[in-house]
């Protein structure tokens, strides 16, 4: 993108001097004069020379026409610069440029069309489109205009469907969909459908591209039926579905997709409840296989709730890299924020944000809970013991677990926690609840928020209500002088509990001035190592 948004400022800055009234040759932008004037140190007359024969010409004169109508089509097929301005200001550079302009049909291949300019265009399309000569057309119809500006609009364009290569319908009602009856479009790659109405959503008609776009690889429908649909979806590389569309039943929905060697990407923005009402997949029935996707995003104003994740469920992905579950509509102009977010590469990671640590690792597949190696969570929800104790158990590769902005005493509330077990314990009574194990662990992290409660051993009891053989270090930040002591007496009580221990860290205690090991007084983000005896 920077190489290509070089090559349009060479050329806009050229349009802007020569627009400018440079006439002189010897004075162009691309002329060599600069160059030869920084040679003070030599003789004056062979400076001159020099001077004369560099200046004969200008470098933009030698290259050829197909080189300068490259680079014209760089700056036109780019996003940086509106295609409109950008043809209008090369043109109107020289002669020669404005030639062109004519005779490069891909510079008249764009098509934009909306309330604001469509009136515009109208006069000016068939010279347009036949300007674009055999090139492939991008089409985009923000249709908020009256049903008689459609048709006008689609009898220029409808004889060209042949070589529609994107085609993108924005509406408030249906009319324009009916053009698509029918319609032979055997290039076109991208198709973007959006309805916008009072009914939410509407039914393309079964005929549509009479069922065949045999290119295409992404379609993105909002607020369209999937239902009675009859656009090939198998062999599309992004599918995104936003809005209240109909989905189809579980069998049509797994016919329409399941097995797909080519669906990288699926982006989802939908009402949950309402799309595993319309699929209705009975129990027992195993999820829709998609064994090349790649990436899933489905954004939510519903945060990670069940249907959330059922529908994440309803399909199988072994191969995925990216699962993000995103509040907001991810559009870009309202501020949101990642709830769910897991990646298979570099190392298998989630980090999940204000969800219940269960419902988050339901999302994934037991395979992708197996190859976990860290989890990340920001101020979690603890909901249901024994499910804990599963999901931890299953996830056999965790290596590294960070819980940010931890309330020990709201964690062990959600998970009806009694907090006289740690009392009895040290009382020497046998600790009364199964712990939550987790092999594989070498790092904690937990970083504590105070609210002002009294000490009452929370942070202690949520550590040992964990099995951690194997855990190497113990990072805990943001404690409290009493919680940092019942930690190191606990830890000093149960050494043969934690055979692999080597560090014990706390950090950022503004609390108390805590001595480091080595008895030298710590700054104001105090931090203590312990190492343990195995």
């Amino acid at each position: 993108m920077s190489e290509n948004w070089n090559l349009q400022l060479a050329l806009l800055q050229f349009s802007f001097i020569s627009a400018c009234g440079t006439s002189n040759k010897y004075h162009d932008y691309f002329g060599i004069k600069p160059h030869a004037e920084t040679l003070l140190s030599r003789d004056h007359d062979t400076e001159e020379a020099l001077f004369n024969r560099a200046s004969s010409f200008a470098p933009i004169d030698e290259l050829p026409n197909e080189i300068l109508a490259h680079i014209v089509e760089l700056a036109y097929f780019s996003e940086e610069l509106p295609y409109d301005e950008l043809r209008l200001a090369v043109s109107h550079t020289s002669s020669r440029f404005r030639q062109i302009t004519l005779t490069t049909p891909s510079l008249w291949s764009k098509y934009h069309l909306t309330q604001g300019n469509v009136h515009d265009y109208l006069d000016h399309l068939p010279k347009y489109l036949h300007l674009s000569k055999g090139y492939p057309l991008d089409l985009h119809f923000s249709c908020f205009w009256p049903e008689s500006l459609s048709q006008r609009l689609m009898d220029l364009f409808l004889p060209l469907s042949h070589r529609w290569r994107h085609l993108s319908i924005t509406t408030p009602n249906a009319d324009i969909f009916s053009y698509l009856v029918d319609v032979s479009a055997p290039i076109l790659t991208t198709v973007s459908l959006s309805h916008f109405s009072s009914q939410r959503r509407h039914v393309l008609d079964y005929h549509a591209f009479g069922g065949l776009l045999p290119s295409l690889t992404h379609l993105l429908l909002r607020n369209i039926s999937l239902d009675r649909l009859n656009i090939p979806l198998r062999n599309l590389t992004k599918l995104e579905i936003r809005g209240y569309g109909t989905w189809p039943r579980f069998s049509t929905l797994e016919e329409l997709l399941s097995g797909s060697e080519t669906l990288e990407e699926m982006v989802f923005h939908v009402k949950p409840g309402l799309v595993l009402r319309d699929v209705n997949r009975e129990p027992g029935q195993a999820p829709i296989h998609l064994p090349a996707l790649r990436s899933f995003t489905v954004y939510t104003s519903e945060w990670l709730t069940g249907d959330v994740v059922e529908l994440i469920r309803t399909f199988d992905f072994p191969n995925l890299h990216s699962l993000v579950v995103h509040e907001g509509s991810g559009l870009g102009f309202i501020d949101s924020r990642d709830i769910l977010r897991y990646t298979s590469s570099p190392v298998p990671s989630m980090a999940v944000s204000y969800a219940a640590i269960s419902t988050a690792l339901r999302c994934l597949a037991p395979r992708q809970l197996e190859t976990l190696n860290t989890l990340e969570l920001l101020r979690p929800t603890w909901t249901n013991y024994s499910s804990l104790r599963e999901v931890f158990r299953s996830m056999e590769s965790l290596q590294k677990l960070v819980v940010s902005e931890f309330n020990p005493h709201t964690a062990l509330a959600d998970l009806d926690i009694i907090r006289d077990s740690i009392l009895l314990e040290a009382s020497g009574v046998e600790f009364a609840y199964p712990l939550i194990s987790s092999s594989s662990l070498r790092t904690l992290e937990i970083d504590l928020i105070q609210d002002h409660r009294p000490s009452t051993a929370d942070l202690l009891l949520f550590i040992r209500l964990f099995s951690l053989r194997s855990l190497s270090s113990l990072i805990l930040r943001h404690l409290s002088k009493e919680d940092w002591n019942d930690v190191l007496s606990s830890f000093a009580t149960h050494v043969d509990d934690y055979p692999s221990l080597k560090l014990l860290t706390a950090g950022d205690m503004h609390e108390f001035g805590l001595e480091s090991a080595d008895g030298s007084a710590p700054g104001s983000s105090a931090q203590s190592v312990l190492t343990s005896g195995a």
